[in-house]
C-alpha cells in the first residue's frame, strides 16, 4: 500500500500565503474559512481518503437522457469547484486522480472536444501513479442498428467509445488494477495489449487474449456462464495466483485449473452443469483455498461432489461453502472431501444463519474430514470451532 504522502505533489512553488478569503466559494463560506487555513499536507490527505473511501472508482462523466457532461458532483472534480486553494491542492495531488471510471456513451458520432480533453487532462494529473481503472458501458443504448434503411458499422457506431478507448489505452503502461466491460475489446480485432504493471484484470474470459500481462496474479471472469475455457494462445501469464469466476461449467474450471497451475486459491459464484469428460485425476500443488455455492438442490449437490472427484490437492487448507449449514449441505461435504486427497483444516459457511441456530448435531460429521467449522470466518461458537471428533 501506497502512503498518503506518496501520493502528493509539490505545489510547484505556489504561494499559500496569497490566498485570502475572496477566494472561497460562497458555497458555505462560514465553514471554509477555517477549513482553507488547514495545513496543505491535511488537505492532500483528506481528498485522498474521501477518493478512497467512494464505492467503485470516482466517476468522470455524468449521464442526462441526452447529455454527457463532467462529473463536477463527486470528487475529485467537485474538489476544483470549491475555491481557487482547493483547485490548486487538488490539481497536486496525483493520488487523487489514479482511480477512474469511464462510462462508454456507445455513440455514433464523435464527442465534443471538451470530454476528450477531460479524461486527458485527468490522466495528466495522475502523474505517474499506477491506474486503477473501470471501463463500463451506458444504459442510454442507441437503436441505430435497429433501422432497416441505415446499418453502419460496429466501429463508426461506437465511433465516441473508440475516442475514449484510445486515449485510455495510451496509458496501459500504468494500468494495474482494470475492470472492464465483457467483450468490448473483441471489438478491437487482432490488436494485443502490453500492460507491464497489470496485476489485477476483471473481463470477459474471451477478452484476456487481447492482455499481455507478466505480473497479473489476480483474475476475474464476469461471463454470465462459462461453458468452455479453451486456453489456446491466452498470452496472459501462467503465474496466475488467483481466480474468481462468477458462472462457470465444471470442464472450464478444471481447464482453468490445469491452464494456471500456481493457483493459490479459486472462487466460483456459479457451477451450472456437470463435466462432459468425467471425473480426470489431476493434482494442484499450490491451491490453498476454494470457494464453492452448495445448494438445497440435489443436483447442485451432485455437481459440488464430482467436482472434487479425482483431484489431489496437498496444499488445500480452507474450503468456503456459499450454503447453509443443514443435513444434506453436510453430508455432501464430507462425501466430496471423503473422494478427494486433501487435508481440508476449516470448512467456512458463508451464511447468514446465526451460530444460536446452527445444530451442532447436524454439522458434527465434518469433523471427521476438518479441524474446524467457522461461520462467515467468525468463531462464534466454541462448538463450533473445537473439534469433536479428532481426525486420524
Amino acid at each position: 500500500m501506497k502512503t498518503c504522502s506518496e501520493s502528493m505533489l509539490p505545489l510547484h512553488g505556489t504561494d499559500l500565503s496569497s490566498f485570502t478569503d475572496s477566494d472561497i466559494s460562497p458555497i458555505s463560506p462560514n465553514n471554509l474559512s477555517h477549513i482553507h487555513r488547514l495545513p496543505v499536507e491535511l488537505l492532500q490527505h483528506l481528498f485522498l481518503l474521501i477518493v478512497n473511501v467512494i464505492p467503485d472508482c470516482p466517476s468522470i462523466f455524468s449521464f442526462g437522457d441526452t447529455t454527457i457532461s463532467a462529473n463536477v458532483a463527486s470528487p475529485p472534480l467537485l474538489f476544483t469547484h470549491v475555491c481557487r486553494l482547493w483547485r490548486v491542492v487538488a490539481h497536486s495531488t496525483s493520488g487523487v486522480w489514479s482511480r477512474i471510471q469511464v462510462r462508454l456513451p456507445a455513440r455514433r458520432e464523435p464527442l465534443k472536444p471538451f470530454l476528450t480533453s477531460l479524461l486527458r487532462f485527468w490522466l495528466a494529473h495522475s502523474g505517474n501513479h499506477p491506474l486503477t481503472l473501470r471501463i463500463v458501458s451506458t444504459q442510454h443504448q442507441r437503436q441505430i442498428h435497429h433501422c432497416s434503411r441505415y446499418k453502419p458499422s460496429p466501429l463508426a457506431f461506437m465511433e465516441g467509445d473508440s475516442q475514449l478507448l484510445e486515449i485510455l489505452l495510451a496509458e496501459r503502461e500504468r494500468w494495474e488494477i482494470v475492470a472492464i466491460m465483457p467483450r468490448l475489446l473483441a471489438r478491437y480485432g487482432g490488436r494485443n495489449f502490453e500492460t507491464p504493471r497489470l496485476s489485477t484484470l476483471e473481463c470477459s474470459w474471451w477478452d484476456t487474449k487481447k492482455f499481455m500481462a507478466p505480473h497479473l496474479c489476480r483474475l476475474f471472469i464476469i461471463d454470465s456462464y462459462l461453458h468452455d475455457a479453451s486456453v489456446r494462445s491466452i498470452p496472459t501469464c501462467k503465474n496466475l495466483r488467483h481466480l474468481h469466476l462468477r458462472s462457470a461449467s465444471l470442464h472450464a474450471i478444471r481447464c482453468m485449473l490445469e491452464y494456471f497451475p500456481h493457483l493459490e486459491s479459486i472462487a466460483v459464484d456459479e457451477v451450472l452443469s456437470v463435466s462432459s469428460r468425467g471425473p480426470i485425476t489431476a493434482t494442484h500443488p499450490c491451491l490453498e483455498s476454494m470457494t464453492l455455492p452448495l445448494h438445497s438442490d440435489p443436483h447442485f449437490r451432485g455437481i459440488f461432489i464430482e467436482f472434487f472427484d479425482g483431484l489431489h490437492l496437498p496444499m488445500l487448507r480452507k474450503l468456503t461453502v456459499v450454503g447453509e449449514p443443514n443435513k444434506p449441505q453436510v453430508d455432501c461435504i464430507v462425501v466430496a472431501l471423503g473422494i478427494a486427497s486433501c487435508r481440508v483444516e476449516v470448512v467456512d459457511f458463508q451464511t447468514d444463519t446465526p451460530a444460536s441456530e446452527v445444530d451442532l448435531d447436524i454439522v458434527k460429521p465434518l469433523f471427521s474430514a476438518v479441524k474446524e467449522i467457522t461461520l462467515r470466518g467468525h468463531r462464534e461458537s466454541a462448538a463450533l470451532s473445537y473439534p469433536l471428533q479428532s481426525r486420524m
